[in-house]
């Protein structure tokens, strides 16, 4: 079984990778409201500086989450 020290750093690297996640949406979404013109939308242009950081850091989250998910329905006790 996996102990509780494990799955509290286990839970603190989800935690990490989903507020990387969100500080780079944050970031683009954010940084689209003072871009001309206003209909923008950064993190959803196909250049390399918010696309790319957000397909990675997205997928990496929802793996870590969809485990997390397997671990707690595992170790219900």
């Amino acid at each position: 079984m996996i102990t509780d020290k494990r799955l509290t750093n286990y839970l603190f690297i989800v935690e990490g990778v989903g507020a990387v996640f969100v500080g780079v949406f944050l970031a683009a979404y954010l940084g689209g409201l003072f871009y001309t013109p206003q209909t923008t939308v950064l993190h959803s242009d196909w250049t390399w500086t918010f696309r790319i950081p957000l397909f990675i850091f997205g997928g990496i989250f929802a793996e870590l989450a969809l485990v997390a998910i397997v671990l707690a329905a595992l170790n219900k006790n």
